[in-house]
């Protein structure tokens, strides 16, 4: 059972945030929107890049396929900040795979088309290395919008012929029951 409320995309940002607090990568977490270019020793920032529709669920929840990039920034003043950065962009690419975030399954497909690639850098002494793991992930939000009961309509999609003669059969005796013929 999931702890967390899915009724934003929003809410996959915080998830996101939070998991990576937990997994003890001894990094600082923050938003790709707010960043000032600065960076202490090693940071994650967290981008949503867009969303575009997706197909509706059979619940009728609408679906948004989200694509997110975590950026893995290391401070350039470590001595192998580029292999650094690489090799914390993969360690959240093992964080990301098969991973809802706490979110309800039935809401938050598992993450797909992940990959690893270098990402944005800033030159000189208060520079940094970057490199990004990328993923999308569909998420459906909202509240259940199928009515509880609801109304079905038509004609069964099984016949059986009874027999032609005089006698009546027994309704009750399945064996008196033949298929139709297409």
């Amino acid at each position: 059972m999931s702890s967390r409320q899915l009724n934003n995309v929003s809410d996959l940002f915080f998830a996101i945030g939070d998991a990576i607090h937990g997994a003890g990568l001894g990094v600082s977490v923050s938003n790709y929107d707010e960043f000032g270019g600065e960076v202490g020793d090693a940071e994650v920032l967290i981008e949503i890049e867009r969303t575009g529709p997706g197909v509706k669920l059979a619940d009728g929840r609408h679906v948004h396929n989200v694509s997110v990039t975590l950026h893995a920034v290391v401070a350039r003043w470590r001595k192998f900040a580029p292999l650094e950065a690489m090799n914390l962009a993969t360690a959240l690419e093992r964080l990301v795979d098969s991973n809802r975030w706490g979110l309800p399954g039935r809401q938050c497909d598992l993450p797909e088309n992940m990959h690893c690639s270098p990402s944005i850098f800033q030159q000189g002494k208060g520079g940094y290395e970057a490199w990004g793991c990328s993923f999308t992930q569909r998420l459906g939000i909202g509240r259940v919008r199928t009515p509880e009961d609801p109304v079905i309509g038509g004609m069964p999609l099984i016949a059986w012929r009874m027999p032609d003669d005089d006698n009546p059969p027994d309704l009750s005796d399945p064996d008196q029951y033949k298929p139709l013929e297409v």
